[in-house]
């Protein structure tokens, strides 16, 4: 049997076309779905992330108008310094900054004025013009400026710097101490301090107790030994009506 071998090879080339056309109708739109997927997916990764230049970073302010125009951040992987912060903070921001601080409410301390001591009747007695019938004026002046000026601290730590000048317990312990040694020095310069007894027992017991109550930073004993020195430095010692009486010490005050 003879073939015709230009026949044979027109009939496998018909049946070669033939799959192939069968494959494309098959196969095709599953193949290019994919191939127009993927290509979909690499253009939106382009759009979505702009290569950015590291060597060149925008501002900060720029940063953020890109983001918002594109509508996706940009992360330029860098972190603004300080001074880029506070830049863009003084130029774009208007967001209220904290009021400062009101320092005119801030209450310093201030040196005793001798012109406000006035002595009240119950302790005026331990006080002479005479050295040997009692105190001294230079005693007097003394004792004064200890409780004005202890009473200063202890107000500032009680009731914060609107009401006094700040220390904390340790320092306003030696300014204590400080007081108490002055006191008892100028003691054993007194002739009539055995006639003022009394006072000066009462004096130095007190000015002990305020060095204990501030070393152990107990608040309770210190508000004790607050209002003692409050009632001295008011009532004993100047006349100060507008001023609250806790009739914490033995004397009368004067009103």
């Amino acid at each position: 049997m003879r073939f015709d071998q230009r026949r044979i090879i027109t009939l496998a080339g018909t049946f070669v076309l033939a799959g192939v056309i069968v494959m494309a109708g098959i196969y095709g739109p599953s193949a290019w779905k994919v191939f127009w997927d993927k290509n979909a997916h690499l253009d939106q990764v382009v759009i979505q992330n702009p290569p950015v230049d590291q060597g060149a970073s925008l501002p900060l302010g720029a940063e953020t108008e890109q983001s918002g125009q594109n509508g996706d951040s940009v992360d330029t992987g860098q972190i603004p310094s300080a001074e880029t912060l506070s830049a863009n903070s003084s130029a774009g921001t208007t967001t209220a900054e904290p009021p400062p601080t009101e320092v005119s409410g801030i209450k310093k301390y201030q040196e005793p004025d001798l012109k406000l001591l006035d002595l009240a009747p119950s302790i005026s007695g331990y006080f002479s013009a005479d050295a040997n019938n009692g105190l001294s004026d230079s005693a007097k002046t003394l004792a004064f400026q200890t409780v004005w000026n202890i009473h200063e601290y202890a107000d500032g730590y009680l009731f914060g710097p609107t009401a006094g000048p700040q220390m904390n317990e340790e320092d306003i312990r030696k300014y204590i101490v400080f007081h108490k040694s002055l006191w008892e020095k100028q003691l054993k310069n007194e002739p009539g301090a055995a006639k003022a007894a009394v006072f000066t027992d009462y004096f130095g017991t007190f000015l002990n107790r305020g060095v204990d109550a501030f070393d152990a930073k107990d608040k309770s004993r210190i508000e004790l030994f607050h209002q003692e020195i409050h009632d001295m430095d008011t009532h004993l010692f100047r006349n100060d009506p507008s001023s609250k009486i806790y009739g914490a010490t033995p004397f009368a005050t004067k009103r």
